[in-house]
């Protein structure tokens, strides 16, 4: 999990914020014991997301952090958008993987996420 901010760029719905960027960037291996499918491939994958970089964007981007060190944010299972198995996945707790198009593109303006991933981050435990 790397992280930078970008100080010139806003997500909408947060103007002169700047943004948070969030980069997980897994290999390819074989599953293990705690897997699904032991001694079987999965593919690698980088996935990137976005927060305001504000109070609250910055809350939440420790609670991914404490989520991500306690392997809470990805799975291993078979893929909805390419409908195969074997790939890493998210994990029940939704991020922003694009900066703008709103929720129905997994973008901002939402101004109920960052609420929203905060409930799914303490339903897992984190707070």
């Amino acid at each position: 999990m790397d992280v930078y901010t970008n100080k010139y760029r806003d997500v909408p719905g947060y103007k002169d914020d700047g943004m948070i960027v969030i980069t997980y960037s897994f290999k390819s291996g074989t599953q293990t014991e705690e897997h699904p499918s032991p001694g079987k491939p999965y593919s690698g994958t980088t996935r990137t997301a976005y927060l305001p970089n504000n109070t609250e964007g910055k809350e939440v981007l420790q609670l991914l952090r404490q989520a991500f060190d306690a392997r809470l944010v990805f799975t291993i299972g078979r893929s909805t958008t390419v409908g195969l198995d074997g790939r890493i996945k998210w994990n029940n707790i939704h991020h922003k993987t694009s900066t703008d198009g709103g929720p129905s593109k997994f973008g901002y303006p939402d101004p109920t996420y960052l609420k929203r991933v905060k409930e799914e981050l303490a339903a897992k435990g984190l707070k």
